[in-house]
């Protein structure tokens, strides 16, 4: 259980931001088109506890291997394992995982460049302009012949619920339901809404916003979740020399690589 502070007030937020995927380096590898990442420096935005070195395939050195993230427990879960690992504290606003962080904080200063910057669903839960500005930011910091390879979800590609002929909005508009945050009638109608629209934010599950950050304040104790779904042509769009690739590797984002 977590306290976060409010008003002068703490109250318990049942939620864990610890990681349980381990296979982000089998992921992004295989889009880089690059298994051997040893001698390389790899910067992980949002990289969490840094379960990106325990995948099994995983060839990062832990000392050349940094991790920026906006929660401080998770980081400080992945310094004790891996103490010759670098874990720098990002205090910026994010919905859920940092309510009280300052918005459109800068990146903090990094005395190294990276061959890889990945994030793996990081811009999934991001407004559109902070993934414009952080995107940006972040080029600044690759090195000659460098990469940066980010996530996201496309709501019309089928993944996790190929075996019911579902979407990836309807899959979590289906597994929102299940978990009794939204019922079936809410479901319907944001599927509904949000046919045919290039961007949109769903927020705790069924508080949907089309193609506007206009989300309207929730309490930081109300701050469940917030999803944001793009679509592969609307990302082009928005990256035209960047490279889209659909999923691999049994997930359900496609990614997002921009070469230096």
């Amino acid at each position: 259980m977590r306290l976060c502070a409010l008003a002068g007030k703490t109250f318990p937020q049942i939620m864990t931001f610890t990681s349980t995927r381990f296979n982000q380096f089998t992921y992004f590898s295989t889009q880089l088109g690059d298994r051997n990442w040893r001698g390389k420096n790899v910067l992980d935005f949002g990289g969490n506890v840094g379960n990106i070195l325990k995948d099994p395939n995983s060839t990062i050195d832990p000392e050349r291997y940094w991790c920026l993230d906006v929660d401080k427990e998770s980081l400080e879960q992945g310094r004790a394992e891996f103490p010759q690992s670098h874990w720098v504290f990002y205090d910026r606003y994010s919905f859920f995982f940092n309510p009280l962080g300052k918005r459109s904080l800068p990146l903090p200063q990094l005395d190294a460049k990276f061959t890889y910057i990945v994030a793996f669903s990081v811009f999934t839960n991001t407004s559109e302009t902070d993934m414009l500005e952080l995107v940006d930011d972040l080029k600044k910091l690759l090195g000659p012949g460098g990469a940066l390879a980010f996530t996201f979800i496309d709501p019309n590609y089928t993944t996790w619920g190929a075996e019911r002929g579902r979407n990836n909005l309807q899959w979590r508009l289906d597994l929102e339901t299940e978990r009794r945050h939204i019922s079936a009638e809410q479901a319907q109608d944001v599927d509904e809404r949000a046919r045919g629209a290039k961007w949109f934010i769903l927020v705790n599950g069924g508080d949907l916003y089309i193609e506007t950050e206009e989300v309207r304040p929730y309490p930081a104790d109300e701050q469940r979740t917030l999803h944001v779904f793009h679509t592969t042509d609307y990302m082009k769009s928005l990256f035209p020399r960047a490279t889209i690739l659909p999923p691999v590797n049994n997930e359900m984002q496609h990614c997002c690589i921009i070469r230096n």
